[in-house]
């Protein structure tokens, strides 16, 4: 899966594959003071980059990376390898390679979601995944209305699609509006669906609009549950 700080992981994984084999042969290598310092400086931006995904791993590359070399007692000048740190690095950039992004948090959100958002996500284009997968929402929209009404014209904005679908007299049934508390969660699933395409579907925002990976973790997760809401329920006829 490709993500923004793949070719930097890369390179890392593949001079670990190098040492590696070099340590299977018998040979003991050395390197120089800059090129550790380059790893070091490699696996501390690693490490940076993937504090959302992996946390422990973001505090844990750093320090390994400060105790993967030591001077040679033999060679001035040249640093060793500490096969223990060495042997941490290895399995660690072995998970982040096959899995650079945490799976978990993918399981748990629509799949119609996932399709539209999740690929962008993993690239690193945090803005666009949370604009596709809200923009998904109002395809689901789209097509209830089109279900409930297909002689009528489908409304030019969310906002009448809102309307039709989620006001109290909406014609998609997602919940049980015979007692108190059911018309109450309808109403605030209404002012939900209102306040997030106000806030992230509004065209004359979208040019100065910035999403960091948290803030788009946050808008994909609130998308996944409007796409549930919109299709565990029913158009009434």
């Amino acid at each position: 899966m490709k993500v923004a700080y793949r070719g930097q992981l890369d390179a890392i994984d593949q001079w670990l594959r190098d040492i590696n084999n070099k340590l299977t042969m018998g040979i003991s290598p050395t390197f120089l003071l800059n090129d550790c310092q380059k790893m070091q400086t490699d696996l501390r931006e690693v490490a940076e980059k993937i504090k959302h995904e992996y946390p422990f791993y973001s505090q844990t590359l750093p320090g390994i990376g400060d105790n993967l070399f030591r001077p040679d007692p033999f060679n001035y000048g040249l640093m060793t390898l500490n096969v223990a740190a060495f042997g941490e690095l290895f399995i660690i950039v072995q998970h982040l390679v096959r899995e650079p992004v945490d799976m978990r948090f993918w399981q748990d959100i629509h799949p119609r979601i996932i399709e539209v958002s999740k690929e962008l996500f993993c690239d690193g284009h945090f803005a666009a995944a949370s604009e596709s997968a809200i923009k998904e929402v109002e395809t689901r929209m789209r097509e209830l209305f089109k279900e409930g009404k297909p002689n009528s014209p489908t409304p030019k904005d969310a906002a009448g699609l809102i309307g039709a679908l989620l006001s109290d007299n909406g014609f998609y049934q997602f919940c049980d509006t015979s007692e108190i508390s059911g018309a109450n969660f309808r109403k605030g699933v209404k002012s939900i669906f209102e306040g997030v395409f106000t806030a992230y579907r509004n065209p004359s925002m979208h040019a100065n609009l910035t999403c960091s990976q948290r803030e788009a973790f946050e808008r994909i997760v609130q998308a996944s549950q409007m796409m549930s809401i919109l299709t565990d329920g029913e158009v009434k006829t």
